[in-house]
């Protein structure tokens, strides 16, 4: 007898298995839910008589994730279940797959309900070759486990790659489930289409088909969203709802695993695993077929006659070839037109042959399509070693704008090309085409190219530019970006190249610094004095983060105008300016422009496939909507952002994305991961000098520290971000920060440090009008001032301009109310703390919330839940409950009063009171008696 494999364990990792379809939603393969309906309803069949189903298909269409969805589904309705599979050198070995079953029996032998199974294993060597039915039936009766009162536990057998399960065996297996018409026994194998063993016809068969667009797009989803629209559709058109083929050419594209370059291959790869998998079918064909298919797989068309007469170039033998590969089920012909029946065999065609073996093909083709400049190009381009300018003019001509390989194609076109200041021309728009998409190690090592090359230095300005933008894609360093971006500046602005003005719009943020600005303001103000640039939008947005005073005015009407066309319905008229409109409303405070504009934008540059401006646009997208205080939002825009930064290798982005994850969980009070995000952060950062990121990494952890009670930590971390001598100081975020810097400060008695802060941004902010940052000076000076005047500050927070601004909003009606309860105006108090406490719940600020229940609960106005059952069994008010409860998870009498607005006298007489009722002498004691009885 063969040896056995390992208990009919899988020999293949599921990440591997090109018949597996990966992740499913709900524990269901995506796309299958009438085959597994029909599955579970053999089940459900199968507990009364054996039951037969034999799961068929090509290739990859998912058949080894349906098996997987009926285990799993059985196991939860009560079944024993046992999976086996067959073997390709097994396939001939009478009697291996019943093996697999028999070495399942040790395991089961252990189990009271295993009756008969010493005797089998005493026969089993002879029983196996002389009877496989009897030993088939002995077997599936061992396997059947009983209840303690003797009940047949219902058993389902799956059978994986049955194509190699020996036919006996199957045979045997397949009798011996159907016999068994009183047990509750099923059987359910999956073999590939063609198989044509007699064994199996009298199996009742469901054949899965491939999925449906919007199925396969799902599927897609599950693993990238790195991928342009124009390159999504060819995936799905290349895999033809082929689950195993989206999942591996997906799997092959996140960028950067595989070169860009690969993309301008006829096909895209399948992966190694699908790629050897799908191969196979190629075995044993004849070598001039074989050739002929790898003709018809390179070839940029369908038409029989263009390959036919491609292939007589070639010296094919072609008249039985196409004969041959028909017979072999590999293609079809209909109306002059082939076809590959399995979707994927081009791609292995194509990426399992060598350039050597490609290379007649190529040049067959390219004479073929003469009258066809790209498609020539392409095929002449994919075998030439000389230099070509007339390929290489065709394939620069023939890119279109939103081609995903639009920078492999143009670097082809480059090298190509016979002069140098086409080359270096060639390579500087290829370049930029990897910018744009986003595709960074293609970015660096063209720059790479372009600084090395000699005819560089006629193209400085344009070599630079890029360079800065790759400096800082690399390793997001300023010392090493800004340098660069002013080197560009330097030249006449003439001769900057498209890439100038963005690159320094979308890097002003980042790596703001003082010194940056002084170096590069002469060379943009000049642009801007240029006829016809006087209102460029990156020009006027790169100067707005500079000098917002000086530059705030005009790019606010620049902005006005873009809303107004936006709201008129009229398309940007340049996409890229759409990103430097989002990227000045993000320098002006202004959120609501941002979230206005920026879905739009951020839509169009996505069906382009420009995810180097999509990951810019989403960046400023999330920063608008924590400031909107929307929390949903907020995580939308990391899951994304963080997806798209990690295949573009992006760190920054990454971080960026993260810690605006951390500003919202900062609101809940949930401390786990916080610090430890925030130093990832800051460690990256700070040496970097990553001003913007910094601080809103040192906001982040401020606001965490303000929520939970520790005020004076929070101060120490805004001061670093707030104020010009600390380590993450930025301007702008320092304005977004103020209300937390100056309760914070209050909160510690040190009001008087953050006054001419809040003199600062309120000079700043004149020139612009920022609605969020009028509201945060108003609600500063409330909390600054007294009487009357504190009172004029908070109404004149509370103003409708305010009303986008959610949360802080809330923490403006919370301040309000609680200033209004201190002076006994109770009833007016009510509606404030109302509001706020509504406004937190919907956002999910917990602590918030708990916040504005406390002072209600001051109030009089204390909700039912607001005193639990152990403060009623020691008939504490929902005041002390409230303060117990706060210093049985630890936190000073301080903090207590920072987080319910007591003085820490106050908080100590609470206190004091229950240790009375509680009979206990310090707040060791509290926890134990909070707990339920």
């Amino acid at each position: 007898m063969h040896a056995p494999h390992d208990g009919g364990l899988r020999d293949r990792p599921a990440a591997q298995d090109p018949e597996a379809q990966g992740p499913s939603v709900a524990g269901k393969p995506i796309g299958r839910d009438t085959e597994l309906r029909e599955v579970e309803g053999l089940l459900s069949r199968a507990t009364g008589s054996g039951e037969v189903l034999l799961v068929t298909g090509p290739i990859g269409i998912g058949k080894t994730s349906v098996l997987r969805a009926a285990a799993t589904h059985a196991r939860r309705a009560g079944f024993t279940v046992v999976e086996i599979s067959g073997h390709r050198a097994e396939a001939d070995v009478t009697g291996a797959g019943l093996t697999q079953l028999l070495l399942r029996l040790p395991a089961f032998e252990r189990e009271p309900a295993a009756p008969g199974a010493g005797e089998l294993f005493a026969t089993q060597l002879v029983a196996t070759v002389e009877d496989p039915f009897s030993v088939g039936a002995a077997l599936v009766r061992a396997l059947v486990r009983r209840t303690g009162a003797g009940v047949p536990v219902p058993l389902l057998i799956t059978v994986d790659d049955a194509q190699w399960f020996d036919a006996p065996s199957l045979d045997a297996l397949a009798r011996a489930v159907q016999g068994m018409r009183r047990g509750p026994v099923a059987l359910v194998a999956a073999t590939r289409s063609g198989d044509r063993r007699a064994v199996i016809r009298r199996f009742r068969r469901l054949g899965l088909r491939p999925l449906d667009p919007a199925d396969g797009k799902r599927l897609l989803d599950t693993h990238t969203r790195f991928l342009p629209p124009p390159l999504v559709s060819r995936v799905l058109a290349e895999a033809r709802g082929n689950p195993a083929g989206i999942i591996g050419i997906a799997r092959a594209l996140r960028y950067p695993s595989v070169p860009v370059a690969s993309l301008m291959a006829p096909w895209l790869p399948l992966g190694d695993p699908l790629q050897h998998t799908v191969g196979s079918l190629l075995d044993g064909l004849p070598s001039a077929a074989r050739e002929f298919l790898l003709l018809a797989a390179v070839a940029h068309t369908d038409r029989v006659d263009i390959l036919l007469e491609a292939s007589r170039a070639s010296g094919i033998d072609h008249g039985p070839v196409l004969s041959t590969a028909e017979q072999a089920g590999l293609v079809s012909v209909t109306e002059g037109r082939l076809r590959f029946v399995h979707p994927l065999l081009p791609s292995a065609l194509h990426w399992g042959s060598s350039h050597g073996r490609r290379r007649p093909a190529h040049l067959a083709l390219a004479e073929a399509l003469a009258d066809t400049p790209y498609l020539r190009a392409l095929h002449a381009a994919a075998v030439s070693t000389d230099p070509d300018e007339a390929t290489a003019a065709a394939l620069e001509e023939g890119t279109p704008a939103d081609l995903p390989q639009a920078a492999a194609v143009l670097e082809r076109a480059a090298d190509l090309s016979p002069r140098g200041e086409e080359r270096i021309a060639r390579l500087v728009r290829a370049a930029h085409a990897a910018d744009l998409r986003g595709q960074v190690r293609t970015l660096r090592r063209l720059v790479g190219r372009i600084v090395a090359d000699p005819m560089a230095p006629s193209m400085t300005a344009q070599a630079c530019a890029l360079e800065a933008r790759a400096a800082y894609s690399t390793d997001a360093t300023s010392e090493h970006a800004i340098p660069l971006l002013v080197r560009s500046a330097a030249a006449p602005s003439t001769q900057w190249p498209p890439p100038f003005a963005s690159v320094a719009c979308s890097l002003a943020p980042a790596l703001y610094q003082p010194a940056w600005g002084r170096a590069l303001r002469p060379a943009l103000e000049a642009g801007l004095g240029e006829p016809g640039r006087e209102n460029d939008p990156h020009l006027l947005s790169a100067l707005c983060w500079m000098d917002r005073s000086a530059y705030g005015a005009p790019a606010r009407a620049l902005l006005d105008d873009a809303v107004a066309e936006h709201g008129a319905g009229a398309p940007a008229r340049a996409r890229t300016h759409g990103v430097a409109h989002v990227v000045t409303a993000t320098a002006l405070d202004d959120p609501v422009t941002v979230d206005l504009l920026g879905n739009d934008i951020l839509r169009s540059l996505t069906d382009l496939g420009h995810f180097g401006d999509a990951v810019i646009v989403l960046t400023h997208l999330q920063m608008a909507h924590v400031l909107l205080g929307r929390r949903a939002a907020v995580e939308e825009d990391a899951d994304l952002g963080c997806s798209w930064a990690q295949a573009a290798e992006d760190t920054c982005a990454r971080l960026s994305f993260r810690t605006g994850v951390a500003q919202a969980q900062a609101w809940t009070g949930e401390e786990d991961g916080h610090r430890g995000l925030m130093d990832e952060v800051l460690s990256f950062a700070l040496p970097r000098r990553l001003q913007m990121l910094a601080a809103r990494a040192r906001w982040a952890h401020g606001l965490m520290s303000l929520t939970c009670g520790r005020p004076e930590e929070a101060f120490e971390e805004l001061r670093m971000m707030s104020t010009d001598c600390g380590d993450a100081w930025h301007p702008v975020v320092a304005g977004w920060a103020l209300g937390d810097y100056v309760a914070a400060a209050v909160a510690v008695g040190r009001a008087d440090e953050v006054r001419d802060r809040v003199r600062a941004v309120t000079e700043a902010d004149r020139g612009v009008r920022s609605p969020l940052v009028g509201h945060l000076v108003a609600r500063s000076r409330a909390l600054l001032s007294d009487g009357d005047e504190a009172e004029g500050h908070f109404m004149e927070a509370l103003t409708p301009r305010s009303a986008p601004l959610r949360y802080e909003l809330a923490r403006t009606e919370l301040a309000f109310g609680q200033w209004l309860r201190r002076r006994r105006r109770v009833r007016e108090a009510r509606p404030h703390l109302q509001r706020a406490y509504d406004t937190f719940t919907d956002l999910g600020a917990d602590a918030w919330a708990r916040g504005a229940t406390s002072e209600l609960i001051a109030t009089g106005e204390a909700s039912a839940s607001a005193r639990p059952d152990w403060a009623a069994r020691l008939s504490l008010t929902p005041r002390e409950a409230e303060v117990a409860r706060l210093a049985a998870a630890g936190l000073t009498n301080q903090m207590i009063g920072w987080r319910l607005g007591l003085t820490h006298r106050t908080v100590a007489s609470h206190l004091s009171r229950v240790f009375v009722k509680a009979g206990v002498a310090s707040r060791g004691r509290l926890s134990s008696l909070l707990e339920p009885e």
